[in-house]
């Protein structure tokens, strides 16, 4: 029969025979013990399915363990990530859990951010700005024992740990498929800056979806702006710039849009009159999103669970420094869901734990 995996060391103690300190020390791994003696203590907690309390154990070995995050998003996206953060800090601080949060503004800030960090932490959680030299600067932190894991947006060719967060060629692919299934015949513009490096996988699965069907023609892909706080400037910008593919484009059936510009896209859309005839698809929830979906100008969002790329990565890696968990796999990917007026009730927390 299986026993409680609650049962105490006290308890162990008295069925052994041994005094209580003795399981202590080979439970939490310090001081000495006879080899018998021990060996006598591991079996029996093995046949008996013993797991030690996490609170007992982090208060027997007085251990602190502080986990740096690096990351650069859009304020309301942060927020989102931040739940997560904030969720799992709350549930693992009292096991000893540290955490420090840094937000980059830029690729040379994010360099410089990490190399203060690498000074200070047991392991580091970051959303990577494209740069070589932040490749080469995780390779060092690795070689020199500290843990590095990626979230959100990887970092290839760097020996990372882990990477948790979307499959973003994978999302273009669904986007294609839902526009293909709602727009009616006609041209689809593309808004999105193709050298970045999400927003290109993202245009590339959307083009192998739909560059096989001749009811569709791609027009663009247009860099409007990639910057993550849309001013009125900017916010101007991409309402011209819509007006104008809409007018040279007078079939226009579809939008869709790559980056954080969705609001300003639909809304202009709106504005020229053509919100019945341009269905339009972009990514992540936030409350002005909402309101265009309930409206009808914006007809679906793909998410990629941001609660889940706060909360998880800090999970794992603290169970591996804290409980010598292994790491199960290099890519930890997050659900692709599609949010549309209908389904909006389900999504007021948006955390998706599931």
């Amino acid at each position: 029969m299986r026993e409680n995996k609650n049962i105490t060391v006290t308890e162990i103690a008295r069925r052994l025979d041994l005094s209580r300190s003795t399981i202590d020390r080979v439970i939490n791994e310090r001081g000495n013990v006879a080899a018998a003696t021990k060996e006598k203590v591991l079996k029996y907690i093995e046949k008996i399915n013993y797991t030690p309390n996490r609170a007992a154990r982090h208060l027997a070995k007085m251990t602190n363990y502080t986990i740096a995050i690096s990351y650069y998003f859009p304020r309301k996206f942060a927020e989102k990530i931040n739940q997560g953060i904030d969720e799992i800090y709350e549930e693992l601080n009292h096991y000893g859990l540290n955490i420090i949060i840094r937000a980059a503004q830029s690729r040379e800030e994010q360099l410089a951010q990490i190399k203060e960090l690498a000074e200070q932490v047991d392991a580091l959680i970051l959303s990577a700005w494209d740069k070589p030299e932040l490749i080469t600067l995780i390779n060092e932190l690795v070689e020199r024992g500290i843990p590095v894991a990626t979230f959100n947006r990887d970092l290839p060719g760097s020996n990372r740990l882990f990477y948790f967060g979307c499959d973003y060629y994978q999302s273009g692919r669904l986007a294609g498929e839902i526009i293909a299934k709602m727009a009616d015949p006609g041209k689809i513009a593309i808004i999105g800056d193709p050298e970045d490096r999400i927003a290109a996988q993202r245009i590339t699965g959307f083009k192998d979806v739909l560059q096989k069907l001749n009811d569709f023609k791609l027009i663009g892909p247009w860099e409007i702006t990639q910057n993550f706080n849309l001013t009125a400037s900017l916010n101007k910008e991409v309402v011209e710039k819509v007006e104008e593919i809409s007018l040279v484009n007078q079939d226009l059936t579809a939008v869709f849009v790559v980056n954080q510009t969705l609001k300003a896209v639909a809304e202009a859309i709106n504005k020229l009159g053509k919100a019945s005839q341009v269905k339009i698809i972009g990514y992540d929830l936030y409350q002005g999103t909402v309101k265009l979906i309930e409206a009808d100008l914006v007809q679906a969002v793909i998410c990629q669970q941001p609660f889940n790329q706060g909360y998880f990565p800090l999970k794992l890696l603290f169970e591996m420094l804290a409980d010598q968990k292994d790491i199960q796999t290099e890519e930890y990917i997050t659900k692709l869901e599609i949010v549309m007026k209908e389904n909006l009730c389900y999504y007021d927390n948006y955390r998706g734990l599931s």
